[in-house]
């Protein structure tokens, strides 16, 4: 039983999510007559809000992190302050692209997506790379059991297939806009 399996398989939608915000930044940098940026910003900010703020962070943050600061889990450091301060970092960023959205500041918002974008890239890497393979050799089976049972509640909580459904099918209408 994995305690982060889903977890990375919701950064693997977060990353698309990343990549096409990243794209339209580049285009409406080199390209400023066209408005795609600000135009498509408002569904990256609710994707990021809605998918990777509330229903991933309540797992990870609210779930995983708590059983991992559980005393002999994470036995050799404890990267938990770190992520979090990176999840701050992040919510700081979607932040400043919402001001410049606001402001219709192209500058500022394409910095702010793709401080955003970097700062997430790295993030998810050390997650999926070094913080959940810690994860799953340091929990033993029955806090794994416990985690998945609150996920799944998590989950029921939030309409876990409809959220997919909503943010895969807005992914690929993001797409076809950028082709």
């Amino acid at each position: 039983m994995s305690a982060t399996a889903g977890l990375m398989q919701e950064h693997q939608l977060i990353l698309k999510y990343i990549d096409l915000m990243e794209r339209c930044a580049k285009l409406n940098l080199q390209k400023p007559d066209i408005q795609i940026l600000f135009d498509q910003t408002v569904f990256f900010i609710d994707f990021i809000h809605e998918f990777a703020d509330k229903f991933h962070h309540a797992k990870e943050e609210n779930i995983l992190f708590r059983y991992l600061g559980t005393p002999g889990v994470l036995t050799h450091c404890n990267p938990i302050p770190q992520m979090m301060n990176e999840h701050q970092q992040a919510r700081g960023f979607v932040r400043n692209m919402e001001k410049a959205l606001r402001s219709k500041n192209l500058h500022d918002l394409a910095e702010s997506a793709q401080n955003y974008a970097g700062l997430l890239k790295m993030h998810i890497y050390k997650e999926d790379n070094i913080l959940y393979p810690m994860a799953e050799r340091g929990l033993s089976d029955d806090l794994k059991a416990s985690i998945s049972r609150e996920y799944a509640e998590t989950e029921a909580e939030f309409d876990s297939p409809a959220i997919w459904e909503k943010y895969d099918a807005l992914r690929i209408k993001l797409e076809n806009d950028l082709t």
